[in-house]
């Protein structure tokens, strides 16, 4: 059995009865926000001395087969999703990878079965990259606006490069899994979330990326990256014109995906429409 708590919030948390591991495990406050068999999302407030504190908690059950071995030890994570996440949140920001701030994680483990738990801290005046283009860059456009669109671009372009240069595949780059909050004082703070299937591998990782640009790409809407913009996220993502020269390979790769995607979602779609009727 494994835990760890971020040592800001141990008083607190022991405050409101959080302290061994079956503590978090059996904790049944807050409101359910997802319901599976084998995992089970809650929001928490925690009063405190300076009003309410708000997190989020992710409790994972389930069998462990030599699969699913395998596959932490060639990712170089802990097998248990609350310790993997946890491994990678504090990853991420080793490497400068701005992500969720980890609050607490255990784990308990056998040879066939795991159980384990995530506490992250709410982010505040956030809102989804998606949405976020959606509704403030509707054309048509000021100089103002496209130099902003343009420096973010820019931004998420050196998130996915730092990302790939530390070794990391995401797995899921949607833009509905980067968030975005603008500060007072008008700075843009960029969040990656949904860590979970989050690998790290120096070899045999092409497919990966390919998978990562390519979820990216599906997901910025058309109506507002145009092809100029996804152009300059090449540009910064690979360093420079002559980089993309050299991996046009890579980028058909990548258009090849994006198709395999849409084609993917579609289906989704339709079949969800079927079941409506």
């Amino acid at each position: 059995m494994w835990l760890s708590i971020a040592e800001p919030y141990k008083k607190l948390l022991e405050q409101n009865g959080l302290q061994k591991f079956s503590d978090f495990m059996l904790f049944d406050g807050g409101k359910v926000l997802k319901r599976l068999p084998s995992r089970t999302i809650r929001k928490i407030e925690c009063p405190s001395e300076n009003g309410k504190k708000t997190f989020f908690m992710k409790r994972h059950k389930g069998n462990v087969s030599p699969l699913d071995s395998l596959r932490a030890y060639l990712s170089g994570f802990s097998k248990s999703w609350g310790r993997k996440e946890w491994e990678v949140i504090h990853a991420f920001h080793e490497k400068g990878i701005p992500t969720l701030t980890a609050v607490a994680a255990g784990e308990n483990v056998s040879l066939f079965h795991q159980e384990s738990f995530l506490i992250t801290e709410e982010l505040h005046g956030y809102q989804s990259l998606e949405m976020y283009l959606k509704t403030q860059f509707i054309p048509p456009m000021s100089k103002e606006k496209v130099t902003t669109k343009r420096a973010l671009v820019k931004e998420v372009a050196e998130i996915a490069r730092t990302m790939h240069g530390a070794g990391f595949n995401h797995r899921d780059f949607y833009c509905c899994h980067i968030f975005i909050k603008i500060e007072k004082d008008g700075k843009r703070q960029l969040k990656v979330l949904d860590l979970q299937r989050v690998d790290h591998r120096r070899f045999f990782r092409r497919r990966w990326i390919v998978k990562d640009l390519a979820a990216l790409h599906f997901s910025a809407p058309s109506d507002v990256i145009t092809r100029t913009d996804r152009l300059r996220f090449l540009i910064h993502y690979m360093g420079s014109k002559e980089n993309i020269r050299h991996n046009i390979s890579l980028i058909r790769d990548v258009v090849r995906k994006t198709g395999s995607i849409m084609k993917h979602d579609i289906k989704l779609k339709s079949r969800k429409a079927a079941k409506r009727k």
